[in-house]
């Protein structure tokens, strides 16, 4: 329902829509961020979820077991729907095969990026969006610049 309301996601709006500065985008994420922010300050969200630790030999191996299973997984799906896709074209002729991996590759850059920056705990962001927990996170605000500073110049 929301982002049909919308028009789109919030990371869409976030990074795309950022990016090709778009008005609606300009407007949206401001309005998200702020609502979320709101919510989850009022709600006491940070504190209502357990701590996530940071570190340590046990959080360190699944993390990069993950990553590498990830990994491993998306380069045999990427060469199957490469093979799948490359003898078709689409409506602007250009080979779908391409066209598929080009958005593999940006999703999974998307993926491996919020999974380096430990965006995907939802502690993490939650103590971004909540400003009454006392340890409020800055991190999520670079790790969007940082996807910004890369998409910005592709539009």
């Amino acid at each position: 329902f929301g982002t049909a309301l919308g028009n789109g996601c919030t990371s869409g709006h976030g990074l795309t829509g950022l990016a090709r500065l778009s008005l609606r985008s300009w407007v949206s994420v401001p309005t998200f961020m702020a609502v979320a922010m709101a919510t989850a300050t009022l709600l006491g969200t940070a504190t209502a979820l357990p701590p996530a630790s940071k570190s340590g030999p046990a959080l360190e191996s699944v993390h990069t077991g993950a990553i590498v299973s990830a990994s491993s997984a998306a380069i045999l799906l990427l060469l199957a729907l490469t093979a799948l896709g490359a003898h078709g074209k689409k409506d602007d002729g250009a080979p779908m095969g391409l066209k598929i991996t080009i958005e593999f590759i940006t999703g999974l850059a998307f993926g491996l990026g919020l999974t380096i920056s430990t965006m995907v705990r939802p502690s993490k962001v939650a103590s971004f969006l909540d400003f009454g927990s006392g340890a409020w996170d800055p991190s999520l605000a670079f790790v969007m610049g940082g996807g910004l500073l890369i998409t910005m110049p592709f539009f």
